[in-house]
């Protein structure tokens, strides 16, 4: 079954949303552990190597 656009954008809309929620009242720091901790599990879910740069 193939999802309508609005039904879709509405689906991303609330994902959006509940990260705001999340994350809305975290320090910088809290932030930057989210995200790291965030690529870590995509990382592992998905297979690919995070790099912690890229050399110039």
């Amino acid at each position: 079954m193939m999802m309508t656009k609005n039904k879709i954008e509405d689906e991303v809309d609330e994902i959006r949303f509940k990260i705001y929620e999340e994350i809305k009242n975290m320090t910088a720091s809290e932030l930057s552990d989210y995200y790291r901790e965030s690529g870590e599990a995509a990382a592992k879910k998905y297979g690919f190597k995070r790099v912690a740069g890229v050399k110039e």
